[in-house]
C-alpha cells in the first residue's frame, strides 16, 4: 500500500527533521494536483521515520551485511570489499538499524545488476560536515530511463516492481536522515549508488590511530595475498598506522621463502594455509626469543575445520573482508594492551547457535500445560496461520493468551497487562521483533521478561542479532509443540503471584490489524459491538460473489461499469471501516478515470489478498465476540 511506511516506521523517537524535498518535473504528469498531494504525503510519511544516533562499531555492521549478501553474492560470483576511509574511524554516529537497511537494500540491487564482478561499499567522511557512502558495480549498465525511473520515484507501490518499492524506502529512510540517495550508471564506469548524511563527532571517540602510530611508525609487515584489490587495501589500512607494507603473492612465498626475521608480522588467508605452512609458520610462534606476529585472515563461511588449521600459528584474527576497525582493534590488542590471544574479530565469533535455539527432548503429552495455570503468555504474529498454531499448542485451561500483530501492538499491552513470556515473530508490519525487544529491555521492570523469538531466520548472523537486542532464545519454524513446551520449561518462572491469578478457564485475547479493519471505530460508529458486528457480515455477505464480476469487469474493459462497482463497493468498505480496501479503491477510481489499462489488471490479484485479509480480520472479530 501508498502508505505503509508510515506505518512501519511511525515509532521510533528522535528530534524532528525538516528539509527541502526536490522531486523531478518529469516524474508529474499532467494530474498535477493528485501528485502534489503525493508528494505531500511522501513528506509527511519521511517525518514520520524516526532516526536515533547513537554511537557503534561500523565494521559490526559490515560484518552483519557481509552476512545478509552472502547467498546473493555466492549465487552470482561477486566478490565485496569494504574501503573505509582511514578519517572514518572505529566508531561512527548514527542509526545502526537504519543504515543497515539502506546499504542492505543498495548492496542487493547491486549484486542483481549481474554477475562475476567486484561489490565495492566505499566510505568516507567530507571534512566535518558528512559522511559519504558509495556503492560501485564497475561491470554492470542500467540505461538512463531505468535509473531515472529510481531517482524520480518517492512513492511504494503495489504496481511497481518490489526493487523499486525497497529503493523507495531506502530514499525516504536516508533524506529522514538529512541525506540524498541517487543512482546513477555508464558503460565506461558501471553503476553507483550514493548518498550522503551529516557527520556526527563521536564525543566518546574510541579512536586510537595516533596512539598506535607512536608504536608502530617504521615497523615491517609482510602481507601474502592473492588479488591486486585486496592487496591494496590491506596495504592502505596497514600504513594507516605508520608501517611499511611488503607485499608478496603466494606462490612467491612459496618459491622465495622469505627471511622473516626482516619483519615484525605477518598477514595471510587461512584459506591459503597448506600443513606445510603451517608448519613453516609453527616454528616461528614457538620461538619466545621472537616477537614476530602472525594475523590469520578467515573467509566468513570457511570450514571450521581450515580455521582450527590455523589457530596454532595466530596471534590474531580477522575475517574477510578487511576492515579498517579490526585491524585497528587486534594492533590495539597486540601492541597498548599486550593481549597473548587475540580473539577474532567479528560480530559472530563466539556465539553458539546451538545453545540459543531451542529443541524440545521429551515427548508431548496433553497435561504438559498444567504446570503453566495462571500464566499470561503474548504471541507476537503477523501471520495468521502462525498464530493459530500457537494458539493450538498453548491452548489450557487457566493460561490467558494475548495475540498481537506488531511490535507496537506489544508494547501498548505491556502497558496495561502483566505478561510473564513473549514468543514474537522477526519480520512484522509497523515495528519487528527486534526492535520491540530492544525498547522492551530499555525499560527496567521488563529486563528479566523472557522473550523468544519463533522465525524461520536462522543464519548465524540473525540469531546473534537476535540475542544482542535482547532474546532469550529462538524457535526455528515451522513450529514444533515439543520445542514451544521447552521453551515454556526452560524460560518461564512460575510463581506464587502467578498462580494465584483467579484463571477458571482459557481465554484467548485479540489484537485486530486497524490497516484491515478498524473494528474500534466500527463499533463507535455503528453505535455499539452488536450493530456492527450484525452490520458487517451483512456487508461481507454482499461482497462474497462480487470478485468474479469485478475481474470480468476489467479484463472486457469496461470502464463506465468498473467505475460504478467501484463507487458503490468503496462505500460499503466505507461502512464497515475496511481501511486497506477503502484505500484500494480509491487508488482503483484514480486508474480508472485515466483508461490506464496496465495497472487496472493488478488489482485482480490486489482485490484478492486484500480479500482474504479481511476475512481473516472478521474471522477473529467473530470469534472474539
Amino acid at each position: 500500500m501508498v502508505n505503509i511506511m508510515k506505518n512501519i516506521f511511525n515509532l521510533f523517537k528522535s528530534e524532528k527533521k525538516t528539509y527541502a524535498l526536490t522531486v523531478s518535473s518529469e516524474f508529474l504528469d499532467e494530474k498535477e494536483t493528485t501528485d502534489i498531494n503525493l508528494v505531500k504525503q511522501y513528506k509527511q510519511e519521511i517525518s514520520d521515520i524516526k532516526i536515533e544516533n547513537q554511537p557503534f562499531r561500523i565494521s559490526g555492521l559490515l560484518h552483519i551485511l557481509t552476512n545478509k549478501l552472502t547467498p546473493c553474492l555466492k549465487e552470482n560470483a561477486h566478490t565485496i570489499y569494504y574501503d573505509v576511509d582511514k578519517g572514518v574511524g572505529r566508531y561512527i554516529v548514527g542509526d545502526n538499524d537504519y543504515l543497515e537497511q539502506v546499504l542492505s537494500i543498495l548492496l542487493n540491487h547491486a549484486c542483481l545488476l549481474n554477475r562475476n564482478a567486484e561489490i565495492v561499499l566505499k566510505i568516507s567522511k567530507i571534512k566535518n560536515d558528512f559522511l559519504l557512502f558509495d556503492i560501485v558495480n564497475e561491470k554492470s549498465f542500467i540505461d538512463k530511463k531505468a535509473y531515472q525511473q529510481y531517482n524520480n520515484a518517492f512513492q511504494v507501490m503495489s504496481t511497481q516492481s518490489q526493487q523499486l518499492n525497497n529503493f523507495v524506502k531506502a530514499k525516504m529512510i536516508v533524506d529522514a536522515m538529512q541525506g540524498k540517495l541517487e543512482v546513477t550508471s555508464n558503460k565506461r564506469s558501471g553503476t553507483l549508488y550514493t548518498f550522503k548524511i551529516p557527520y556526527y563527532e563521536d564525543e566518546n571517540d574510541k579512536n586510537h590511530q595516533e596512539e598506535l602510530k607512536k608504536i608502530l611508525n617504521g615497523k615491517k609487515a609482510l602481507f601474502i595475498g592473492r588479488d591486486k584489490y585486496d592487496t591494496q587495501r590491506t596495504q592502505y589500512i596497514f600504513e594507516t598506522y605508520g608501517m611499511y607494507m611488503h607485499n608478496l603473492k603466494l606462490d612467491d612465498f612459496e618459491k622465495k621463502k622469505p627471511d622473516l626475521s626482516r619483519y615484525d608480522m605477518a598477514i595471510i588467508r587461512s584459506t591459503d594455509l597448506s600443513y606445510k605452512h603451517i608448519s613453516f609458520f609453527k616454528n616461528i610462534a614457538q620461538d619466545t626469543t621472537s616477537n614476530f606476529k602472525m594475523i590469520i585472515v578467515h573467509e566468513l563461511f570457511e570450514e571450521e575445520e581450515k580455521i582450527k588449521l590455523s589457530k596454532p600459528i595466530a596471534d590474531a584474527e580477522l575475517y574477510s573482508p578487511i576492515i579498517i576497525g579490526d585491524v585497528e582493534e587486534i594492533l590495539y590488542q597486540i601492541f597498548i594492551l599486550k593481549s597473548k590471544a587475540v580473539k577474532g574479530i567479528n560480530n559472530i565469533e563466539i556465539f553458539n547457535t546451538e545453545k540459543f535455539i531451542v529443541k524440545g527432548d521429551y515427548t508431548y503429552e496433553d497435561n504438559n500445560l498444567e504446570y503453566f495455570r495462571g500464566a499470561n503468555i503474548a504471541i507476537v504474529e503477523d501471520s495468521k496461520v502462525d498464530e493459530k498454531i500457537l494458539q493450538n499448542i498453548l491452548n489450557q485451561e487457566g493460561i490467558t493468551l494475548f495475540c498481537m500483530n506488531n511490535g507496537l501492538e506489544m508494547l501498548e499491552l505491556l502497558e496495561r497487562e502483566e505478561i510473564d513470556i513473549i514468543f514474537t515473530d522477526i519480520n512484522m508490519p509497523i515495528m519487528d521483533g527486534i526492535l520491540m525487544t530492544k525498547k522492551i529491555r530499555t525499560m527496567e521492570k521488563f529486563k528479566t521478561l523472557p522473550i523468544i523469538s519463533i522465525s524461520s531466520m536462522a543464519f548465524t548472523h540473525e540469531l546473534k542479532k537476535m540475542e544482542l537486542a535482547g532474546m532469550n532464545a529462538a524457535i526455528t519454524k515451522p513450529i514444533d509443540v515439543n520445542d514451544v513446551h521447552m521453551a515454556l520449561k526452560n524460560f518461564l518462572i512460575m510463581t506464587e503471584k502467578i498462580r494465584m491469578r483467579t484463571k477458571n478457564r482459557n481465554q484467548i485475547s485479540f489484537s485486530f490489524n486497524k490497516d484491515v479493519l478498524d473494528v474500534s471505530k466500527g463499533v463507535e460508529h455503528s453505535g455499539g459491538n452488536l450493530k456492527y458486528y450484525e452490520k458487517l457480515l451483512q456487508i461481507i455477505d454482499e461482497l462474497k460473489d462480487s470478485r468474479e464480476s469485478f475481474e470480468n469487469m476489467i479484463h472486457a474493459e469496461e470502464f463506465v461499469a468498473l467505475g460504478k462497482y467501484a463507487r458503490d463497493t468503496l462505500d460499503k468498505y466505507e461502512v464497515i471501516y475496511a481501511s486497506e480496501m477503502v484505500k484500494m479503491f480509491k487508488d482503483l477510481m484514480y486508474f480508472i478515470s485515466q483508461r490506464q489499462r496496465t495497472h487496472l489488471v493488478n488489482y485482480i490479484d490486489i482485490y484478492k489478498k486484500n480479500w482474504e485479509e479481511l476475512e481473516a480480520e472478521v474471522e477473529k472479530y467473530t470469534n472474539s465476540m
